[in-house]
């Protein structure tokens, strides 16, 4: 193609970038390709992105709950998880539970460290040394993802990569059951966001 015909089909095409601004995509240079983060990546980037991980030892029959709870408001929180165990540990995240004893309170990290948007979910956790009590401090009835990490021949690690919608107004909680003592290692990560309209 002559540089004549190349010149007449070019064309600008602009996209949004706010209510009132527009920003001409660019590809590549080395490989003429338009660069693109998937949406979860976008949140951090917007600061509506945060994260709790820790590592606990668990005794045996020792049971942690983590109880994370949603505002009632239409910014959803959509949530992944991942876990890993040094010895069989039974996991389950319920749906609508009740807590009883407030337990203690959780940071949650907001992934763009320059950013002062705290998260709209609050959090808290607590430790108790047997399901029994573990019941009578957090009273759960939907389970919605049930598995028991490091038996058999399973590797001591699950990862939720597909993340879970959480309804709003509703307290879950994450149960670590220590079937055998050892270390249970979990991170946490969500963005708050609230459906477009239109």
């Amino acid at each position: 193609m002559s540089d004549n015909n190349k010149t007449q089909l070019k064309t600008t095409s602009y996209m949004k970038t706010g209510d009132t601004t527009f920003q001409v995509p660019r590809l590549d240079i080395a490989t003429h390709t338009l660069q693109t983060i998937d949406y979860s990546h976008h949140e951090i980037h917007a600061g509506s992105h945060f994260n709790h991980a820790e590592i606990v030892d668990l005794a045996i029959n020792t049971v942690r709950d983590i109880r994370f709870i949603t505002p009632n408001t239409t910014k959803w929180c959509h949530l992944t998880f991942s876990v890993t165990c040094e010895a069989k540990t039974d996991f389950c995240l319920y749906e609508g539970a009740t807590t009883i004893t407030a337990g203690t309170g959780i940071t949650l990290f907001n992934n763009d460290r320059n950013s002062a948007t705290t998260s709209t979910c609050t959090a808290n956790y607590i430790d108790n040394g047997s399901l029994a009590d573990a019941n009578a401090d957090t009273m759960v009835t939907t389970c919605i993802d049930h598995v028991i990490i490091g038996s058999g021949r399973t590797a001591g690690f699950i990862d939720r990569e597909q993340e879970i919608i959480l309804k709003q107004n509703t307290t879950y909680c994450f149960r670590f059951i220590a079937n055998t003592a050892g270390y249970v290692n979990y991170r946490i990560q969500f963005y708050e966001h609230t459906n477009k309209t239109a």
